[in-house]
């Protein structure tokens, strides 16, 4: 799905200007706590000297991306798959945005609104969130849509996770409802596709 050497690309072009909100880093965080304990430290060090992050502030992405890779190396050391782990990252912080102040009141819109609404809505709601790349969605047959990203420093594994479960969880669907499908366009996936049918 995505390999260290990709997000070590995407980290490399970041700028202090290039944020996310504490929301997501707090989900990282999570993720790593999940893994264990060393592995919670060493994701907490990527953040320097920050103290309590808030959940609508601004952050570097470079900090997540850090703390991203913390999670795929330890990953990798256990077995596991360095994508794998970040597209679990994301599925995460899908479920933490779905349960903070903005995430509840897209839940409200997205029960009333139907898939290819609230699909429509995530590239509004990535704009808001973050300070880089470009996001766009196109129906592509009445179950089927598809999310384009531009130069989303995060890249295809996270965003297939985030995407995948907060979606899954706004409309109360099961786990087999919803197939995504990332498609990479660039060499270091911060511009892709992510395919969607139900």
């Amino acid at each position: 799905m995505e390999q260290r050497a990709q997000l070590l690309s995407r980290l490399s072009r970041c700028r202090p200007d290039h944020q996310v909100p504490g929301v997501f880093l707090e989900a990282v965080l999570a993720s790593a706590d999940a893994r264990g304990a060393e592995v919670g430290e060493l994701a907490r060090r990527q953040l320097g000297d920050v103290g309590r992050l808030v959940e609508n502030y601004r952050y570097p992405v470079a900090w997540m991306l850090r703390m991203l890779d913390v999670i795929g190396q330890a990953a990798e050391a256990s077995g596991e798959s360095y994508g794998e782990a970040l597209f679990r990252a994301g599925q995460d912080a899908g479920l933490a945005y779905v349960r903070s102040t903005v995430g509840r009141v897209r839940i409200l819109g997205a029960m009333t609104a139907g898939m290819h609404r609230t699909l429509e809505g995530i590239p509004g709601a990535a704009s808001v969130a973050v300070t880089f790349g470009e996001h766009s969605y196109r129906r592509l047959s009445p179950n089927s849509g598809e999310l384009v990203f531009t130069q989303d420093l995060i890249g295809l594994a996270w965003n297939a996770g985030i995407v995948l479960s907060s979606t899954t969880a706004a409309l109360a669907m099961g786990p087999d409802e919803l197939k995504i499908e990332g498609i990479p366009t660039d060499e270091d996936a911060s511009s892709f596709l992510l395919r969607l049918n139900w």
